[in-house]
């Protein structure tokens, strides 16, 4: 059988960038189904009173962020120092999984400061 017309293929290819890990679930979770840690990330915008007097801090939300593990959460935490979290460990499919934790976006906010 002949090649001929079709185009070569590189014999290595440079694997996309990614954070997700293959890692052992516990028992409790879903076939097809991993464990992450979701991040609710809120920026700080002002501070009013309330009608009893007190003073309240109003928030903004961001998207969520996710990672696999607690180590990831503390960087998270530390390239945000401003910003109060709230995490959650939810169970989803595999490769949504994969889709929320290696999006750009997500990536980035877990990069390490140098």
């Amino acid at each position: 059988m002949s090649n001929t017309g079709l185009a070569g293929t590189a014999i290595a290819t440079t694997p996309a960038p990614t954070m997700y890990k293959e890692v052992e679930q516990a028992e409790n979770v879903a076939r097809g189904y991993v464990e992450i840690i979701e991040i609710i990330a809120y920026d700080f915008v002002k501070e009013i009173e309330n009608e009893m007097g007190k003073k309240v801090k109003i928030e903004k939300g961001r998207e969520p962020y996710f990672c696999q593990d607690s180590e990831d959460a503390m960087i998270f935490s530390e390239n945000n120092p401003k910003v109060r979290t709230e995490t959650f460990t939810i169970q989803v499919r595999k490769s949504t999984a994969k889709k929320y934790i290696d999006s750009k976006r997500n990536m980035k906010a877990f990069e390490e400061a140098k």
